[in-house]
């Protein structure tokens, strides 16, 4: 239910029959008003923490944070977090720039750090689905993709650049998620998250510098 306690698809209080599983209510939200929660028919309440267990705290936090309901901007040391990238720590001169450079920097991202990073976030998947947490992993990002959508979603349909942005934070997004659900320690994708979460994109290596694209905190 979202936060004035009605049921996300109906507008309505809570009502039979619902759904078998908090995960499958979670998993089937049409939209996230955050802080989202499920309730049960004895009228047990359980954050989304709580729902998805083990991992659920990170989760919540990152959602926090996508939200802006705590902050991720304060303090946030751009260069430093830049370098912790999914793919290992790169240590390459921090380029910020505006997001219509970023996106024209993503199309020569170096590959062979991009096949990293997607191998990466491809077993994290593998390790959450592994441990039998698949419906935890579909439930958590289903949430997280709607409310990281919902603040990242440029403004105008023709901002090409504001979408390219958009998808890639929502990828990164997705990587945190299943770091988070895995149980990954540390997070290879903490930092990335973070500067996300703060408003920045985080590009990758181009060239001889790691490009980062200010947008708004």
């Amino acid at each position: 239910m979202d936060p004035a306690g009605r049921d996300p698809a109906t507008g309505r209080p809570p009502r039979w029959p619902g759904h078998p599983t908090p995960l499958d209510a979670l998993a089937g939200a049409p939209v996230a008003a955050w802080p989202v929660a499920v309730v049960g028919v004895d009228g047990t309440r359980l954050s989304l923490a709580r729902a998805l267990g083990a991992g659920g705290e990170r989760v919540e936090r990152l959602v926090d944070e996508l939200a802006g309901k705590r902050s991720a901007a304060d303090d946030v040391d751009v260069a430093a977090l830049a370098r912790r990238t999914p793919a290992g720590v790169v240590d390459l001169p921090v380029a910020v720039v505006d997001m219509a450079e970023a996106s024209d920097e993503a199309g020569r991202v170096d590959a062979g750090w991009l096949d990293r990073a997607d191998a990466v976030r491809a077993a994290l998947r593998r390790d959450a689905v592994a441990a039998g947490r698949e419906a935890v992993l579909e439930a958590a990002l289903h949430i997280a993709v709607l409310v990281a959508t919902e603040r990242l979603d440029p403004a105008g349909d023709d901002d090409v650049d504001a979408h390219v942005a958009s998808g890639a934070q929502l990828w990164l997004v997705a990587g945190a998620v299943a770091a988070a659900v895995a149980g990954a320690q540390p997070d290879p994708f903490a930092a990335w998250a973070r500067l996300v979460s703060a408003g920045w994109w985080p590009v990758g290596p181009a060239g001889k510098r790691l490009v980062v694209g200010a947008g708004r905190p």
